[in-house]
C-alpha cells in the first residue's frame, strides 16, 4: 500500500476530513496530491499529521505486509485476554483488512474488529461482516483456534441485530469448532450462548433447556461461579416461556440460594422480576406485584431505569388483567417513555399489544385493529419472528370473527409468513 492511500484511510477512519487533517500545516491542494499518489511526502510533514491522527509516524511508514504479521498476532492476543483495543491498533487492522495476508491472518484481524464494533458502531460492524462473508469461507479448517472465535464474534453480531438464524447457525459452528475442549469454560459458554440463541426461535424449548443444562454442568464442573449464576438464571426463564412454572420457580430458588454467596446485588433484580413473572402466570398478583416493584427500586438505585421496562410491562399486563384500566394506561404512559427514551423497540411492540387489550376490552375495535397493525408491522421490520406471528394471529382471528375474512387471510399468511 502506497503511503499516501495509507494517509487517507487512516484519515477517514479518525473521522477527519482532509482540512482538518491539514490545518496550519499544508494546502488541500497538496494533501490531494499526496493521497492520490502524485506526491511523495516528506517525514517532518509525517511527523506533523501523524500528531494530528495520534499514531506513530512509523505506523503510517510501514508498508511492509510480511513483518506486520507479529503485530497482529500481538492484537489478537491482546483482544482475547482483554476485549480492548486502542485505536492505533484499531487503524492499523482496518488498513490491513483487504490485504492479502493468509486466511489464518484475516480471521484474526475480522474476529478483532468484528468484535469491536458490534460492541460500538453497528453500522460499521455490518460492513466488516460482509467484507469478511467475502473473503473468509465457514467452511476453513485450521488445528488454531481462530476460526472458533470468529464464529462466536458472527454469532454474538446477528443475535445483536435479532437475525436468529443467523445467529444459530454461527452459533453451532462454534459449538462445533470446540468440542474437542470437553470440559471448557469456554465450551459451557458456547453451549450456554447456543441455548439462548434457540429460546429466541423455537416455541418448545426443550433443545434450548438441552443446551443449557450441558453449559451448567460443566460450569459446576468448574466451580465457574459466573456461568453457574447465568445458566440458572437462563434456565429459569426457559422454563418459564414454556409454562412450566414448577420447574421455573424451582430453579429460581437455586439461584437465590446460590446468590446468597455469590454476587448477591446482580441477582437480587433478575430473581425479583422472575419470581414476578411466575406469580403473575400462577395469578398471585399480590405476590407478582411486590415483586415487580422490587425490581424496579433494585433497577433504579443501580441507576438503570432502562432496565425497569421489563417490570413496567408486566405491571401493566396484570392491571389489564384486573381490569384496573387507570392504572394499566399509567404503566403503559411510562413503559412509552422509556421506550421512547431509550430506543426499546421489542418493548414498544409489546406496549401497543397491551394497549390494545384495552382498546378491545372497551370495544373499540377501530382503535384495537389499528394497534395491533402497527404491532405487526414494526415486529416485521424489526424482524422480531416470534412477536409477528402471535399478534398476526390474533389480528387474523379478530378479523374472521368479523367474517372480515381477506384481512384474515392477509393476517394468517404473515404468520405463516414469520
Amino acid at each position: 500500500m502506497e503511503i499516501g492511500e495509507r494517509i487517507r484511510q487512516v484519515r477517514i477512519h479518525k473521522g477527519l476530513t482532509q482540512t482538518e487533517l491539514i490545518k496550519g500545516i499544508c494546502s488541500n491542494t497538496y494533501i490531494s496530491k499526496i493521497e492520490s499518489g502524485k506526491a511523495k511526502p516528506s517525514y517532518s510533514f509525517i511527523m506533523k499529521i501523524a500528531k494530528v491522527m495520534e499514531v506513530e509516524p512509523e505506523f503510517l511508514l510501514n508498508m511492509d505486509i510480511k513483518n506486520i504479521e507479529p503485530d497482529i498476532y500481538r492484537i489478537y492476543e491482546t483482544y482475547i485476554q482483554t476485549g480492548k483495543i486502542d485505536s492505533q491498533d484499531l487503524a492499523l487492522l482496518k488498513l490491513h483488512a483487504r490485504e492479502s495476508h493468509s486466511t489464518s491472518t484475516l480471521i484474526k484481524i475480522y474476529y478483532v474488529l468484528i468484535s469491536h464494533y458490534t460492541k460500538h458502531d453497528m453500522e460499521e460492524a455490518h460492513q466488516l461482516v460482509e467484507q469478511a462473508n467475502n473473503i473468509i469461507s465457514s467452511a476453513y479448517t485450521t488445528d488454531e483456534n481462530e476460526i472458533s472465535y470468529y464464529f462466536h464474534c458472527l454469532s454474538k453480531y446477528f443475535y445483536n441485530n435479532k437475525n436468529y438464524p443467523e445467529a444459530l447457525h454461527y452459533s453451532g459452528l462454534y459449538v462445533d469448532s470446540i468440542q474437542h475442549e470437553e470440559t471448557s469454560v469456554r465450551l459451557a459458554r458456547a453451549y450456554l450462548n447456543l441455548g439462548m440463541v434457540r429460546a429466541k426461535i423455537d416455541e418448545d424449548l426443550e433443545l434450548a433447556r438441552t443446551y443449557t443444562k450441558k453449559s451448567l454442568q460443566i460450569f459446576e464442573d468448574q466451580d465457574f461461579k459466573a456461568g453457574i449464576g447465568n445458566a440458572l438464571a437462563q434456565l429459569a426463564i426457559q422454563y418459564h416461556q414454556n409454562a412450566q412454572y414448577d420447574e421455573a420457580l424451582e430453579t429460581l430458588d437455586m439461584l437465590s440460594r446460590f446468590s446468597e454467596d455469590f454476587n448477591k446485588s446482580y441477582y437480587a433484580p433478575i430473581l425479583a422480576y422472575n419470581y414476578g413473572r411466575i406469580y403473575q402466570k400462577q395469578k398471585k398478583f399480590d405476590q407478582a406485584i411486590e415483586c415487580l416493584q422490587n425490581s424496579v427500586e433494585y433497577d433504579m438505585n443501580a441507576n438503570q431505569e432502562e432496565e425497569t421496562i421489563h417490570a413496567i410491562k408486566v405491571l401493566s399486563e396484570i392491571s389489564i388483567e384486573r381490569k384496573n384500566w387507570e392504572e394499566a394506561s399509567e404503566y403503559l404512559k411510562k413503559g412509552f417513555h422509556l421506550t421512547a427514551l431509550y430506543k426499546l423497540p421489542n418493548a414498544h411492540i409489546q406496549l401497543l399489544h397491551l394497549r390494545s387489550q384495552i382498546y378491545k376490552a372497551r370495544f373499540d375495535f377501530p382503535a384495537y385493529e389499528k394497534e395491533l397493525q402497527q404491532a405487526v408491522q414494526l415486529a416485521q421490520e424489526g424482524y422480531y419472528s416470534l412477536l409477528v406471528k402471535e399478534i398476526s394471529i390474533e389480528l387474523a382471528e379478530h378479523y374472521y370473527e368479523a367474517r372480515a375474512y381477506k384481512m384474515a387471510a392477509k393476517y394468517y399468511q404473515i404468520a405463516l409468513l414469520r
